[in-house]
């Protein structure tokens, strides 16, 4: 402020004040500025303790929220638990109810009953069913009835029925113990049960001779008959391909055999024995010895033989057109025996293949109640795949072995020709 003044004398031309007014105004100004500091100052102090309070009050608002968070939190995991324990039960109720619909539903196609939607009302139906049927099915005693005899005639006579597990039949000139024959029907047996039958029109017997059953409606199983027949007629049409196929590979493996051995007859003892002749420059003795002798060697020989009086060039195409025209007999039946031993795997999958879509068309179309509906596809697929590997495995074998046999055939070939042609150039006097 005085520096101010002292600024607008000068500029106006004043006159500067005298030192004791300037003082005194220094000491005012001094005092007013002293006074504004201590106003700011306490002003400051002020401010930094409503800012401390308000921080205060941010930080202990911010630890409420903090704890009011954790809180929630937890709420929401509980809520969250309590929802999933519901979801599981309402799943394990809709299983149940699925059980329940299900159970009725068999029951009202076994005990013949009208289906109800309502489970309120199917449930007592169903009880009340099931307890006369129970009622009915644990008696036993005579009745007049309808039975087949073991021939398939259906006569009419007297049927003691002991519960729903065993029964017994007489009728004129028949008596025996009776076995189901579906949907309801009974069927004498050939030769069983009938002393006990007869004896039970006076008085129960000492011994009873009895065929259990399940109840009526189900047919008696009949014993199966076993080995190879049966096992063709289970195997569906896929596994009577694969038995022909190896019946086929069999036949196929034992003719390139025995033809094999007819080609092995003679062998290296025959070669020298004709090179020693060639080598004399007996030529006319070595077609002797070869002359009604067969198999591959022999031809080959004798072609060579005949050939001893030409070129050495000419005698080497003869005994390469000899060796080529023996070649496709040795090595006859070898491309079949891959084939088969590449396809018969592969055909048994497929029988696998089409026995497993038989077994998924039973349950499609019955369910998978009755594990013997579903049996003679699973026997399918397995027996298909049984077969196959039956007929590829000694197929590989029989056909590694047999090929192994013609390479030795041709090897000797090979050599007994290049044996005798060099005795042929030796008889001449040439170099070998």
């Amino acid at each position: 402020m005085i520096a101010l003044c002292l600024l607008g004398s000068l500029a106006f031309g004043a006159e500067p004040a005298p030192r004791g007014s300037l003082e005194a105004a220094y000491q005012k100004e001094s005092a007013y500025l002293a006074a504004e500091r201590s106003e700011l100052v306490e002003r400051s102090a002020e401010v930094d303790r409503e800012s401390a309070a308000r921080v205060a009050r941010a930080e202990a608002e911010l630890e409420a929220l903090q704890v009011k968070l954790v809180a929630t939190a937890r709420r929401a995991d509980l809520a969250e638990d309590e929802f999933d324990a519901l979801e599981r039960e309402a799943s394990g109720f809709a299983d149940a109810q699925s059980i329940l619909e299900t159970t009725l539903s068999q029951a009202a196609e076994t005990l013949s009953l009208t289906a109800e939607p309502d489970p309120g009302v199917a449930i007592p139906a169903t009880f009340a069913a099931l307890i006369a049927r129970l009622e009915e099915q644990s008696g036993s005693g005579w009745k007049e009835g309808k039975f087949f005899l073991p021939s398939g005639e259906a006569v009419t006579g007297r049927v003691y029925s002991f519960g729903r597990v065993a029964a017994w039949g007489v009728a004129d000139g028949a008596a025996g113990a009776l076995a189901p024959a579906g949907e309801g029907r009974l069927q004498l047996g050939a030769s069983y049960g009938g002393a006990t039958a007869t004896a039970l029109l006076d008085t129960p017997p000492a011994r009873w001779e009895v065929r259990l059953f399940e109840p009526e409606h189900g047919a008696a199983e009949a014993e199966k008959e076993g080995g190879l027949v049966a096992l063709l007629k289970e195997s569906g049409t896929m596994g009577q391909l694969l038995f022909s196929l190896g019946v086929v590979s069999a036949t196929l493996a034992s003719l390139r055999a025995i033809g094999l051995v007819f080609a092995r007859r003679g062998g290296q003892p025959l070669a020298d024995r004709v090179a020693a002749l060639a080598r004399a420059g007996q030529f006319e003795q070595a077609d002797k010895v070869l002359n009604g002798r067969g198999g591959p060697l022999a031809h080959v020989l004798r072609a060579i033989v005949g050939a001893a009086d030409r070129s050495p060039e000419e005698i080497e195409r003869v005994v390469d057109e000899a060796i080529l025209r023996e070649r496709p007999g040795i090595d006859r039946f070898a491309s079949a025996l891959t084939v088969i031993t590449a396809g018969a795997p592969l055909l048994g999958l497929l029988g696998t293949v089409t026995g497993m879509i038989a077994t998924f068309n039973v349950i499609t179309e019955h369910g998978t109640g009755n594990p013997k509906l579903m049996s003679a596809g699973i026997a399918e697929a397995l027996i298909c795949t049984a077969f196959g590997l039956a007929v590829a495995i000694p197929t590989l074998l029989a056909g590694n072995v047999l090929a192994t046999i013609g390479d030795s055939v041709k090897n000797t070939i090979d050599r007994a020709s290049l044996v005798v042609v060099n005795a042929i150039q030796a008889s001449r006097g040439g170099a070998s």
